[in-house]
C-alpha cells in the first residue's frame, strides 16, 4: 500500500512525494520513450485525480521504479502534467478529494500530456493511503460521534 501525504495548506508547504512501484514488470514501451499516468480515486467521494510524475527514475530496473510528484497547498494552481497536484478543490475543499484510502492505477504511454486513462494500458493497480500534513492518520475527525452518547437508551426483556 503506497503512503501519501498532504501538503500543509495552513502554512502553504508544499511536499515532494516518491512511490516506488514495480509497474515496469508488464511495460511494453521502451523506457526512454514511455509517460506514466498515476490515477487516484478516492474511496469516499469517488472522485479521481490524473497526473503525471515530475521525474522517473529507472536506475534500480527490474526491482522498481521511482515516480516523484508534488501535492501543493490549496492556495497553488495545480498542473498535472507536470506532476504537481493538490487534494484541495476551491468548490469542494477537502471534501472532494478526501484524507483517507484510494485506489491507485499506473497506466503506460507514449504521451506526455495525455490525462485520459483510455488513451493508456494499464500496467499496476493497488491501495494507497493519503494522510494529513501533520500525520493525522484518521478518516474521520476526531469531534465525530457515530451515537449521541446523552439519549437514553432502553432494553425491554
Amino acid at each position: 500500500m503506497l503512503q501519501i501525504r498532504n501538503a500543509n495548506n495552513t502554512t502553504n508547504t508544499d511536499v515532494t512525494q516518491n512511490i516506488y512501484v514495480t509497474a515496469n514488470d508488464l511495460q511494453t514501451i521502451a523506457q526512454a520513450s514511455v509517460y506514466y499516468l498515476i490515477e487516484l480515486t478516492s474511496l469516499g467521494s469517488n472522485n479521481s485525480l490524473y497526473f503525471i510524475p515530475t521525474s522517473v527514475n529507472s536506475d534500480n530496473l527490474p526491482r522498481y521504479v521511482r515516480m516523484t510528484f508534488t501535492i501543493i497547498d490549496k492556495d497553488e494552481t495545480a498542473s498535472p502534467t507536470t506532476g504537481r497536484i493538490k487534494f484541495y478543490d476551491a468548490a469542494g475543499k477537502l471534501d472532494t478529494y478526501p484524507m483517507g484510502f484510494y485506489t491507485y492505477n499506473i497506466y503506460e504511454q507514449t504521451s506526455s500530456s495525455n490525462l485520459n486513462p483510455a488513451n493508456a494500458t494499464l500496467l499496476q493497480e493497488g491501495m494507497a493511503y493519503v494522510r494529513d500534513y501533520s500525520g493525522n492518520m484518521e478518516e474521520v475527525t476526531p469531534d465525530f460521534n457515530e451515537y449521541n452518547p446523552t439519549v437514553n437508551q432502553y432494553v425491554y426483556p
